[in-house]
């Protein structure tokens, strides 16, 4: 080769690693109205609006994320910014959806559990994996509850009473640990699946 005075081209990495992404989510059509806040198949929904990838240098990191705080400030307050690491910016928009259902999912049983615990009940009820909702009923075993749901497989079953409190974290792990268990994705108590 000869050389030429110039600098070498820097090489182009096509691969794809984790960044950290600035991503605009629209939380207002979470439900329009109570009756569908009470709807046993309802799922919560984020709307992403805008995905960018965070600068590398510094300086440049502080201005786009000024600009991108003023564009939400502007838009309304059902805009919100979040700082999400991921490979892609669909892969960013997905995991910004997902981390909202299950935030819902989990405040959602949180309602289920401290709605028995107002009303002093013991038993056991059946929650669905998915959505965190509940059929309302209290039952008083365990097969009780289950042979009780249209699809089993999907609901986790537990006992509850006023003696007993579950925090927001709890039903989060607990939400996560099923979602993973009904995978069958748990290798020696680690899940495999990114769900």
């Amino acid at each position: 080769m000869a050389d030429t005075g110039r600098t070498p081209a820097r090489r182009v990495d096509l691969g794809k690693r984790p960044a950290v992404h600035l991503v605009i989510v629209d939380d207002s059509h979470r439900h329009t109205n109570g009756a569908e806040h009470r709807r046993a198949d309802r799922l919560p929904r984020r709307d992403v609006v805008y995905v960018e990838r965070q600068a590398d240098h510094p300086l440049e990191r502080h201005l786009q994320r000024d600009e991108l705080e003023g564009s939400c400030r502007d838009a309304g307050e059902h805009l919100g910014l979040l700082a999400i690491t991921a490979v892609s910016h669909a892969h960013a928009a997905f995991l910004a959806r997902r981390e909202y259902q299950r935030f819902n999912a989990a405040v959602r049983m949180g309602e289920v559990i401290d709605m028995h615990h107002q009303r002093s009940d013991s038993g056991w009820i059946a929650v669905r994996i998915a959505d965190g909702g509940s059929d309302g009923q209290l039952y008083g075993g365990y097969e009780a509850a289950r042979a009780a749901q249209p699809h089993p497989d999907r609901c986790t079953y537990f006992p509850v009473s006023p003696l007993t409190s579950w925090t927001p974290r709890m039903c989060e792990e607990h939400l996560k640990f099923m979602t993973h268990l009904r995978h069958g994705c748990k290798a020696h108590g680690t899940p495999a699946c990114r769900h």
